[in-house]
Protein backbone atom coordinates (compact mmCIF):
# COMPACT_ATOMS: atom_id res chain seq x y z
CA UNK A 1 0.00 0.00 0.00
CA UNK A 2 1.17 3.53 -0.65
CA UNK A 3 1.78 5.14 2.13
CA UNK A 4 1.07 8.44 3.30
CA UNK A 5 4.35 10.17 3.21
CA UNK A 6 5.02 8.54 0.23
CA UNK A 7 2.02 10.23 -1.16
CA UNK A 8 2.81 13.57 0.24
CA UNK A 9 6.13 13.62 -1.54
CA UNK A 10 5.36 12.64 -5.09
CA UNK A 11 2.05 13.26 -5.73
CA UNK A 12 2.54 17.31 -6.07
CA UNK A 13 4.72 17.04 -8.60
CA UNK A 14 2.78 14.55 -10.64
CA UNK A 15 -0.11 14.70 -13.51
CA UNK A 16 -2.54 12.35 -13.08
CA UNK A 17 -0.91 10.21 -15.54
CA UNK A 18 1.86 9.48 -13.84
CA UNK A 19 -0.14 9.10 -10.27
CA UNK A 20 -2.31 6.59 -12.06
CA UNK A 21 -0.02 4.72 -13.57
CA UNK A 22 2.40 4.70 -11.19
CA UNK A 23 0.06 3.55 -8.02
CA UNK A 24 -2.80 1.80 -10.49
CA UNK A 25 -2.26 -1.67 -8.61
CA UNK A 26 -1.83 -0.21 -5.36
CA UNK A 27 -5.52 1.69 -6.01
CA UNK A 28 -6.77 -2.07 -7.63
CA UNK A 29 -5.36 -4.15 -4.36
CA UNK A 30 -6.87 -1.55 -1.87
CA UNK A 31 -10.78 -1.86 -3.87
CA UNK A 32 -10.26 -5.97 -4.25
CA UNK A 33 -11.26 -7.24 -0.71
CA UNK A 34 -14.81 -5.75 -1.14
CA UNK A 35 -15.48 -7.06 -4.75
CA UNK A 36 -17.00 -3.32 -5.88
CA UNK A 37 -15.90 0.49 -7.30
CA UNK A 38 -16.45 3.46 -5.12
CA UNK A 39 -19.99 4.78 -5.15
CA UNK A 40 -19.69 8.36 -6.66
CA UNK A 41 -22.32 10.87 -6.95
CA UNK A 42 -21.94 14.11 -8.70
CA UNK A 43 -24.58 16.82 -7.97
CA UNK A 44 -24.45 20.28 -9.88
CA UNK A 45 -25.87 23.61 -8.05
CA UNK A 46 -25.47 26.89 -9.58
CA UNK A 47 -22.56 26.80 -12.36
CA UNK A 48 -21.75 27.04 -15.54
CA UNK A 49 -20.73 23.57 -16.15
CA UNK A 50 -17.34 23.92 -16.57
CA UNK A 51 -15.44 22.02 -14.19
CA UNK A 52 -17.01 19.09 -15.36
CA UNK A 53 -16.04 20.05 -18.44
CA UNK A 54 -12.51 20.26 -17.30
CA UNK A 55 -12.72 16.83 -15.62
CA UNK A 56 -14.61 15.56 -19.21
CA UNK A 57 -11.26 16.92 -21.46
CA UNK A 58 -8.45 15.71 -18.91
CA UNK A 59 -5.80 14.11 -20.84
CA UNK A 60 -3.64 11.16 -20.34
CA UNK A 61 -5.44 9.82 -19.43
CA UNK A 62 -8.42 10.80 -21.09
CA UNK A 63 -11.77 10.64 -19.51
CA UNK A 64 -12.58 7.46 -21.34
CA UNK A 65 -9.21 5.82 -19.90
CA UNK A 66 -10.62 7.09 -16.26
CA UNK A 67 -14.05 5.68 -16.76
CA UNK A 68 -13.22 2.06 -18.14
CA UNK A 69 -9.81 0.97 -17.95
CA UNK A 70 -8.86 0.91 -13.99
CA UNK A 71 -11.03 -1.93 -13.23
CA UNK A 72 -11.70 -3.16 -9.62
CA UNK A 73 -10.30 -6.82 -9.24
CA UNK A 74 -11.76 -9.66 -11.67
CA UNK A 75 -15.39 -7.78 -11.11
CA UNK A 76 -14.95 -5.98 -14.32
CA UNK A 77 -15.96 -2.50 -12.76
CA UNK A 78 -14.27 0.43 -13.34
CA UNK A 79 -13.33 2.07 -9.75
CA UNK A 80 -14.08 5.38 -10.58
CA UNK A 81 -17.89 5.26 -12.53
CA UNK A 82 -20.32 7.60 -11.16
CA UNK A 83 -23.44 6.51 -10.09
CA UNK A 84 -24.96 9.87 -10.86
CA UNK A 85 -23.41 12.46 -12.77
CA UNK A 86 -26.20 15.18 -14.22
CA UNK A 87 -23.89 16.53 -16.93
CA UNK A 88 -22.70 13.32 -18.48
CA UNK A 89 -24.70 10.13 -17.71
CA UNK A 90 -27.31 9.51 -20.28
CA UNK A 91 -29.69 9.08 -18.24
CA UNK A 92 -32.70 12.20 -17.96
CA UNK A 93 -35.71 12.43 -16.10
CA UNK A 94 -37.11 10.12 -13.79
CA UNK A 95 -34.34 7.48 -14.81
CA UNK A 96 -32.04 9.84 -13.42
CA UNK A 97 -33.21 9.97 -10.42
CA UNK A 98 -33.18 6.48 -9.83
CA UNK A 99 -29.37 6.39 -10.34
CA UNK A 100 -29.32 9.17 -7.54
CA UNK A 101 -31.45 6.85 -5.21
CA UNK A 102 -28.84 3.31 -6.03
CA UNK A 103 -26.29 5.15 -5.02
CA UNK A 104 -27.78 6.93 -1.45
CA UNK A 105 -29.11 3.28 -0.96
CA UNK A 106 -25.49 1.38 -1.64
CA UNK A 107 -23.61 -0.40 1.35
CA UNK A 108 -20.22 0.04 0.23
CA UNK A 109 -18.30 3.87 0.33
CA UNK A 110 -19.93 6.47 -1.16
CA UNK A 111 -18.24 9.87 -2.36
CA UNK A 112 -19.96 12.94 -3.11
CA UNK A 113 -18.72 15.64 -5.40
CA UNK A 114 -20.63 19.08 -5.82
CA UNK A 115 -19.97 21.45 -8.39
CA UNK A 116 -21.13 24.92 -8.17
CA UNK A 117 -22.67 26.94 -5.61
CA UNK A 118 -25.84 26.34 -3.05
CA UNK A 119 -28.27 28.75 -3.02
CA UNK A 120 -30.99 30.26 -1.18
CA UNK A 121 -34.03 28.00 -1.15
CA UNK A 122 -35.98 28.20 -4.76
CA UNK A 123 -33.53 29.08 -6.83
CA UNK A 124 -32.36 25.74 -7.74
CA UNK A 125 -34.47 22.85 -7.91
CA UNK A 126 -34.01 19.78 -9.52
CA UNK A 127 -36.80 16.99 -10.81
CA UNK A 128 -38.79 19.62 -8.48
CA UNK A 129 -36.91 19.31 -5.26
CA UNK A 130 -34.75 21.81 -4.19
CA UNK A 131 -30.94 21.70 -4.81
CA UNK A 132 -30.19 22.22 -1.02
CA UNK A 133 -32.49 19.29 -0.25
CA UNK A 134 -30.82 17.10 -2.92
CA UNK A 135 -27.24 18.18 -1.34
CA UNK A 136 -28.21 17.67 2.30
CA UNK A 137 -29.64 14.04 1.98
CA UNK A 138 -26.68 13.14 -0.37
CA UNK A 139 -24.17 14.88 2.35
CA UNK A 140 -25.61 13.32 5.49
CA UNK A 141 -24.94 9.07 3.54
CA UNK A 142 -21.35 10.37 2.52
CA UNK A 143 -17.72 8.70 3.26
CA UNK A 144 -16.07 11.93 1.93
CA UNK A 145 -17.63 15.21 0.07
CA UNK A 146 -15.57 16.59 -2.34
CA UNK A 147 -16.42 20.29 -3.82
CA UNK A 148 -14.93 21.19 -7.35
CA UNK A 149 -14.51 24.47 -8.21
CA UNK A 150 -14.63 28.26 -6.89
CA UNK A 151 -18.41 28.15 -7.25
CA UNK A 152 -18.85 24.48 -4.98
CA UNK A 153 -15.81 25.49 -2.79
CA UNK A 154 -16.26 29.36 -1.74
CA UNK A 155 -19.82 30.59 -4.26
CA UNK A 156 -17.61 31.96 -6.82
CA UNK A 157 -19.64 33.64 -9.65
CA UNK A 158 -22.89 32.85 -8.28
CA UNK A 159 -22.15 34.14 -4.88
CA UNK A 160 -20.52 37.34 -6.39
CA UNK A 161 -22.30 41.01 -5.71
CA UNK A 162 -24.14 42.64 -8.22
CA UNK A 163 -22.71 45.40 -10.45
CA UNK A 164 -24.45 48.02 -7.63
CA UNK A 165 -22.77 46.47 -4.93
CA UNK A 166 -25.72 45.23 -3.24
CA UNK A 167 -25.97 42.36 -1.56
CA UNK A 168 -26.14 38.86 -3.82
CA UNK A 169 -30.10 37.80 -3.78
CA UNK A 170 -29.65 34.29 -4.03
CA UNK A 171 -26.83 34.33 -0.80
CA UNK A 172 -25.20 31.76 -2.80
CA UNK A 173 -22.13 30.00 -1.12
CA UNK A 174 -20.12 27.02 -0.89
CA UNK A 175 -20.66 23.54 0.65
CA UNK A 176 -18.68 23.78 3.52
CA UNK A 177 -20.61 27.16 4.43
CA UNK A 178 -24.38 25.25 3.84
CA UNK A 179 -23.36 22.12 5.72
CA UNK A 180 -22.49 23.91 8.46
CA UNK A 181 -25.46 26.14 8.01
CA UNK A 182 -27.78 23.19 8.14
CA UNK A 183 -25.75 21.27 11.10
CA UNK A 184 -23.70 18.50 9.43
CA UNK A 185 -20.13 18.79 10.95
CA UNK A 186 -18.39 16.73 7.66
CA UNK A 187 -15.03 18.68 6.36
CA UNK A 188 -15.76 19.03 2.99
CA UNK A 189 -11.94 18.86 0.23
CA UNK A 190 -11.97 21.82 -1.64
CA UNK A 191 -10.54 22.04 -4.74
CA UNK A 192 -10.85 25.53 -5.98
CA UNK A 193 -9.79 27.34 -9.95
CA UNK A 194 -12.28 28.65 -12.10
CA UNK A 195 -12.53 25.45 -13.62
CA UNK A 196 -10.82 23.17 -11.17
CA UNK A 197 -8.09 21.34 -12.88
CA UNK A 198 -8.53 18.00 -13.84
CA UNK A 199 -5.39 16.56 -12.12
CA UNK A 200 -6.52 17.88 -8.71
CA UNK A 201 -9.91 16.21 -9.30
CA UNK A 202 -8.56 12.72 -10.64
CA UNK A 203 -5.64 12.89 -8.25
CA UNK A 204 -7.56 13.34 -5.18
CA UNK A 205 -10.25 10.88 -6.16
CA UNK A 206 -7.39 8.15 -6.84
CA UNK A 207 -6.06 8.99 -3.14
CA UNK A 208 -9.25 8.51 -1.47
CA UNK A 209 -9.76 5.42 -2.84
CA UNK A 210 -6.57 4.08 -1.58
CA UNK A 211 -6.92 5.75 1.76
CA UNK A 212 -5.36 8.54 1.56
CA UNK A 213 -7.25 12.00 3.20
CA UNK A 214 -4.52 14.78 1.89
CA UNK A 215 -4.05 17.19 4.30
CA UNK A 216 -6.06 20.44 4.30
CA UNK A 217 -5.11 23.96 4.77
CA UNK A 218 -7.07 26.74 6.95
CA UNK A 219 -9.52 27.58 3.47
CA UNK A 220 -10.43 23.18 3.08
CA UNK A 221 -7.73 22.89 0.16
CA UNK A 222 -5.09 20.15 -0.20
CA UNK A 223 -1.83 21.62 0.70
CA UNK A 224 0.09 19.06 -1.95
CA UNK A 225 -1.78 21.41 -4.55
CA UNK A 226 -2.68 24.62 -2.46
CA UNK A 227 0.26 24.75 -0.09
CA UNK A 228 2.74 27.21 -1.98
CA UNK A 229 2.31 30.56 -3.26
CA UNK A 230 2.44 30.70 -6.42
CA UNK A 231 4.68 34.35 -6.77
CA UNK A 232 6.48 33.49 -4.13
CA UNK A 233 7.78 30.39 -4.75
CA UNK A 234 6.45 28.74 -7.98
CA UNK A 235 6.18 31.35 -10.71
CA UNK A 236 8.74 31.33 -14.03
CA UNK A 237 8.75 35.44 -13.92
CA UNK A 238 9.71 36.02 -10.39
CA UNK A 239 13.47 36.89 -11.56
CA UNK A 240 12.11 39.36 -13.41
CA UNK A 241 10.27 41.15 -9.86
CA UNK A 242 13.35 40.50 -8.56
CA UNK A 243 15.23 42.80 -10.76
CA UNK A 244 12.19 45.11 -10.91
CA UNK A 245 11.73 44.49 -14.58
CA UNK A 246 7.68 44.74 -15.22
CA UNK A 247 4.85 44.94 -18.25
CA UNK A 248 2.17 47.20 -18.47
CA UNK A 249 0.35 44.79 -21.52
CA UNK A 250 0.09 40.79 -22.08
CA UNK A 251 3.27 39.89 -24.80
CA UNK A 252 6.05 41.34 -23.41
CA UNK A 253 8.94 39.69 -21.40
CA UNK A 254 9.07 40.73 -17.54
CA UNK A 255 6.79 40.36 -14.30
CA UNK A 256 2.86 40.93 -14.53
CA UNK A 257 2.87 42.62 -11.02
CA UNK A 258 1.94 45.86 -12.35
CA UNK A 259 -0.63 44.64 -14.77
CA UNK A 260 -2.50 43.40 -12.23
CA UNK A 261 -1.29 39.32 -11.47
CA UNK A 262 -2.99 38.04 -8.06
CA UNK A 263 0.28 35.34 -8.12
CA UNK A 264 1.40 37.18 -5.13
CA UNK A 265 -1.97 36.65 -2.83
CA UNK A 266 -2.78 33.35 -4.67
CA UNK A 267 -1.54 29.55 -3.29
CA UNK A 268 -1.84 27.42 -6.39
CA UNK A 269 0.61 25.33 -8.16
CA UNK A 270 -0.74 26.15 -12.04
CA UNK A 271 2.50 27.49 -12.58
CA UNK A 272 4.33 23.85 -12.56
CA UNK A 273 1.13 21.89 -13.22
CA UNK A 274 -0.30 24.02 -16.26
CA UNK A 275 -3.26 23.50 -18.27
CA UNK A 276 -4.58 21.46 -21.37
CA UNK A 277 -2.57 18.62 -20.69
CA UNK A 278 0.52 20.88 -19.87
CA UNK A 279 0.41 23.24 -22.45
CA UNK A 280 0.19 26.97 -20.64
CA UNK A 281 -1.42 28.42 -17.86
CA UNK A 282 -2.98 31.85 -17.09
CA UNK A 283 0.09 34.13 -16.43
CA UNK A 284 2.13 32.79 -19.57
CA UNK A 285 -0.87 34.14 -21.49
CA UNK A 286 -2.22 37.36 -19.20
CA UNK A 287 -1.94 37.20 -15.19
CA UNK A 288 -3.27 35.26 -12.52
CA UNK A 289 -7.05 36.64 -11.18
CA UNK A 290 -6.87 34.64 -8.10
CA UNK A 291 -9.21 31.98 -8.85
CA UNK A 292 -8.02 29.58 -6.31
CA UNK A 293 -9.07 32.16 -3.40
CA UNK A 294 -12.01 32.63 -0.72
CA UNK A 295 -13.66 35.61 -1.73
CA UNK A 296 -12.92 35.49 -5.38
CA UNK A 297 -13.89 37.37 -7.76
CA UNK A 298 -15.11 40.24 -5.48
CA UNK A 299 -11.65 40.36 -3.67
CA UNK A 300 -9.59 40.57 -6.30
CA UNK A 301 -12.11 43.12 -8.72
CA UNK A 302 -10.60 44.77 -10.97
CA UNK A 303 -8.31 42.16 -12.21
CA UNK A 304 -6.30 44.78 -13.55
CA UNK A 305 -5.31 46.59 -10.48
CA UNK A 306 -2.04 46.27 -8.77
CA UNK A 307 -2.50 44.19 -5.67
CA UNK A 308 -1.95 46.25 -2.68
CA UNK A 309 -1.51 43.63 -0.01
CA UNK A 310 1.95 42.47 -0.81
CA UNK A 311 4.44 43.64 2.89
CA UNK A 312 6.81 46.68 2.62
CA UNK A 313 10.54 46.48 3.05
CA UNK A 314 12.19 49.18 4.87
CA UNK A 315 8.79 51.57 4.22
CA UNK A 316 9.52 50.68 0.08
CA UNK A 317 6.40 49.15 -1.54
CA UNK A 318 6.74 47.03 -4.72
CA UNK A 319 4.99 49.78 -6.82
CA UNK A 320 8.19 51.65 -6.10
CA UNK A 321 10.87 48.54 -7.20
CA UNK A 322 12.91 49.26 -10.09
CA UNK A 323 12.98 53.14 -9.83
CA UNK A 324 15.99 53.04 -8.85
CA UNK A 325 15.71 53.55 -4.90
CA UNK A 326 18.19 51.08 -3.48
CA UNK A 327 18.82 49.58 -6.42
CA UNK A 328 16.23 46.96 -7.92
CA UNK A 329 18.06 43.75 -7.44
CA UNK A 330 18.74 44.55 -4.20
CA UNK A 331 15.26 45.17 -3.11
CA UNK A 332 14.10 42.33 -4.86
CA UNK A 333 16.71 39.88 -3.36
CA UNK A 334 15.96 41.42 -0.03
CA UNK A 335 12.12 41.16 -0.01
CA UNK A 336 12.96 37.35 -1.07
CA UNK A 337 15.23 36.61 1.61
CA UNK A 338 12.93 38.15 4.32
CA UNK A 339 9.84 36.51 2.44
CA UNK A 340 11.62 33.25 2.88
CA UNK A 341 12.68 33.64 6.47
CA UNK A 342 9.52 34.61 7.79
CA UNK A 343 7.62 31.58 6.01
CA UNK A 344 10.32 29.34 7.47
CA UNK A 345 9.95 30.91 11.35
CA UNK A 346 6.03 30.52 10.64
CA UNK A 347 6.82 26.89 9.60
CA UNK A 348 8.71 25.69 12.46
Amino acid sequence: MLSRRDFLKFVSAMGASAFLATYKSEIVSALEEVKDYWHICWLNGAACTGCTISFAQSADPDLVQILTEILVGNSGLPIALPDYMETIHPASGTLAEKLKERWKNSKRAKILVVEGAVQDEGFCTIHGKDFRDHLREAAELADFIVAVGQCATYGGIPGAKPWDGQPNPTNAKGVQDFLYEVGIRKRVINIPCCPAHPDHIVITLASLMIGIVPDLDEHGRPKVFFGKNMHNELCPYRPYYDRGIFITKPGEEGCRFKMGCKGPICNTDCAIRKWNNGTSYCVETNICIGCAEPGWPDRFSPFYAEVTELPKVFGVGAENIGAGLLGATLIGIGIHAIRHVATRRKEE
